[in-house]
């Protein structure tokens, strides 16, 4: 996909208004763009959560790549008006609100670009939901012999609703693993702008160490830029997914302005690095591949496991040479 197919995509999906159980209109949004794909289909479980599936050929599917259609926002409930995600009560008065029917966002620009950073209302996760969107794409335009899920979830922001709901009744073959894309506050020594993070947990657990091999093993095996920490700021919903015995692993896209709280007061937009979501979507568009063409038993935690018994293989006479010095 080139630079301004690309750019109009984000600017769809993030100026696309949101909130915690009033994901309809990404949901619409998504629909919409994955439509004209003639490989992708997309069906929706009993709580809304969106299933979209790419099928060319007979391959048989391994992933499915996962991101929330929420944020932070303002709810009208029982006459009331509440605020739902993870902002401190400190802030919600400090800015104003406009109002989508039922639900309300921070008054804020919807989108922008300049100097290599997307700014938006909500980076969080729709650049997640973005990233799925345009790995479609890749995968159509690459003819790619592969099945691949993209999962987007609802009501995250309040505790992973929509991930347990999903989970809970898992729709997808077995030994599909999950792989959840976010945005998250910079943490571990990692920086924006050099790379999506391959994370090795979050603040609640540690990830699959199978599934975020695979990762690693495209990220290194296509010279991907990427990096690779613990993220343990927040929690997604890879956590989730391990708890209800789901392999689950997590990709994140380094957010500034978390929930839309800059680092001393008030409400600001998020923003994101163009390049850092243009390597997520080259990371799992190469990771989906590279899973379907792979034979069985051939995964990363295996090949790693082979070149260690080689080395193990290889250091033998070391250990007979020097083997009349040992007392048995």
């Amino acid at each position: 996909m080139n630079h301004r197919s690309f750019v109009s995509l984000l600017r769809k999906i993030l100026s696309t208004p949101t909130a915690p159980f009033h994901e309809y209109a990404v949901a619409a949004v998504i629909r919409e763009l994955l439509a004209p794909l003639p490989h992708v289909t997309v069906t929706a479980d009993a709580f809304g959560n969106l299933i979209a599936t790419y099928r060319r050929g007979k391959k048989k599917p391994s992933l499915a790549f996962a991101a929330h259609m929420d944020h932070p926002g303002w709810v009208r409930h029982a006459g009331k008006e509440e605020f739902l995600g993870g902002v401190p009560a400190d802030r919600l008065d400090s800015h104003a609100v406009e109002w989508f029917g039922e639900f309300g966002m921070w008054e804020l620009t919807p989108f922008s670009l300049k100097d290599g950073l997307v700014h938006s209302r909500v980076c969080d996760d729709l650049v997640g939901c973005a990233a799925i969107v345009a790995m479609f794409r890749e995968l159509e335009e690459k003819e790619a012999e592969a099945t691949v899920y993209g999962l987007f979830t609802r009501a995250e922001e309040v505790g992973f609703i929509g991930a347990i709901e999903l989970a809970k009744t898992w729709p997808l073959p077995d030994g599909v693993c999950f792989v959840s894309l976010e945005t998250s506050a910079p943490r571990g020594g990692a920086e924006q702008g050099k790379g999506p993070v391959i994370r090795v947990g979050d603040r609640m657990s540690v990830f699959h160490d199978g599934v975020t091999a695979e990762l690693l093993d495209a990220a290194a095996g296509e010279k991907i830029g990427h990096q690779r920490a613990l993220l343990d700021g927040g929690s997604c919903e890879a956590t989730a997914m391990n708890l209800w015995g789901i392999p689950a692993a997590g990709i994140s896209v380094l957010l500034g302005n978390y929930h839309n709280c800059p680092p001393e007061s008030g409400i600001a937009a998020e923003f994101v690095s163009l390049d850092d979501v243009k390597n997520l979507v080259k990371l799992i568009t190469a990771t989906a591949i590279r899973t379907a063409r792979r034979k069985t038993g051939d995964s990363s935690k295996a090949q790693l496991k082979t070149r260690l018994e080689k080395r193990v293989r290889d250091h033998r006479k070391y250990e007979r040479a020097a083997a009349k010095h040992w007392v048995k």
